[in-house]
């Protein structure tokens, strides 16, 4: 399947594009466009939820919270889920809202400039030099915000945009993790997927060892598809600038694996998630509002408060990009085994 250059996707394209490879791997919760049960659109106060909380970060990793509400909103927006699958989501976003809620209360109003829109994304490039930081955050943070900021611009205010503009500057005082020396950008975004898919599968002998600890898979994808994200709303130069670290990224070397045999139900498919019932199940949203613990805890809220939004979002936009439906789900066995099975440590 040829797909189309990078950033050629009309959002009418893009749509019938995923449902096609969506319903190919069997995934319950994607709908035709003319199906009835397709979900109603989720309303555009999570667009202002989310920027407020992630404005209202203490740390850059308190953004997460915020981020997660953005990246459910079009996690639901962009693609033809059904009713019972977005009507789960929705319930655990409106649980993050209310768990959290201080961080989600209004700030005060002020002029709205759209001025202060560009100000999120030209803070960004200074955490992009020199190689990876905190896993690509400064670059989640922004393409989450900016595609947010478009869709509601009445949140381009600098009560707003100041504090995102700030979650860049307190990543770019952390130390980079550089690329391997001689390592070279992409000659585009979809040869950047295509690596991130082909680093991911390096890792299949991992299935089935929640005892070895995984590198940062979700990471790897929220990075790639933010990057992507730049350069699909104007800002190819600025992506290309964070090739370097994206190389450092996805280079983690894959661990050595025991000669026992594997164990467990390891075998993964995105109809593990993208179902209402997987929302509605009482053990996970007990587990989800407990707070993460290395410990005990490992998929607490770090999941479901914020990264298993994230990763869905990032991970629905990618895979629609691979043309091999055998190495996508591969990764995607690989990608929800941290999210699935407590036992797995890792990013």
């Amino acid at each position: 399947m040829k797909l189309p250059s990078d950033s050629s996707l009309s959002r009418k394209d893009f749509l019938r594009l995923t449902t096609g490879i969506l319903s190919g791997l069997g995934i319950p919760g994607v709908t035709s466009a003319a199906d009835a049960g397709r979900a109603e659109p989720l309303g555009e106060h999570y667009l202002t939820q989310g920027l407020t909380a992630m404005a209202r970060a203490q740390t850059w990793f308190d953004a997460h919270w915020g981020a997660g509400i953005l990246a459910g909103y079009y996690l639901c927006r962009d693609h033809p889920l059904d009713a019972a699958t977005v009507a789960g989501i929705r319930q655990q976003m409106d649980t993050v809202l209310k768990v959290r809620a201080e961080q989600f209360s209004p700030m005060k109003e002020g002029a709205v400039e759209e001025k202060h829109i560009a100000e999120v994304t030209e803070a960004l490039r200074p955490a992009m030099q020199g190689g990876l930081r905190a896993h690509g955050h400064a670059v989640i943070f922004a393409a989450l915000a900016t595609r947010a900021l478009r869709d509601a611009p009445q949140m381009a205010r600098a009560v707003i945009t100041e504090p995102l503009c700030g979650l860049s500057r307190q990543i770019v005082k952390l130390k980079p993790q550089k690329p391997a020396p001689g390592a070279q950008g992409y000659v585009g975004t979809q040869a950047m997927i295509e690596a991130t898919f082909d680093s991911i599968a390096r890792f299949q002998s991992l299935l089935g060892h929640p005892e070895i600890r995984r590198p940062n898979f979700t990471h790897m994808i929220t990075h790639t598809e933010a990057l992507m994200s730049l350069e699909q709303m104007g800002f190819a130069n600025l992506a290309r600038a964070g090739h370097a670290g994206h190389r450092a990224h996805i280079s983690a070397p894959v661990p050595t694996v025991p000669g026992t045999a594997a164990t467990g139900d390891h075998q993964r498919v995105l109809e593990s998630v993208m179902n209402g019932s997987f929302w509605s199940d009482a053990a996970n949203k007990a587990r989800w509002q407990e707070r993460w613990n290395e410990t005990s805890n490992p998929n607490g809220d770090w999941i479901a408060s914020g990264h298993l939004f994230k990763v869905l979002y990032s991970y629905h936009r990618l895979m629609s990009r691979v043309g091999d439906p055998d190495k996508v789900k591969i990764c995607t066995a690989i990608l929800l085994e941290r999210y699935l099975n407590p036992a797995v440590r890792g990013g």
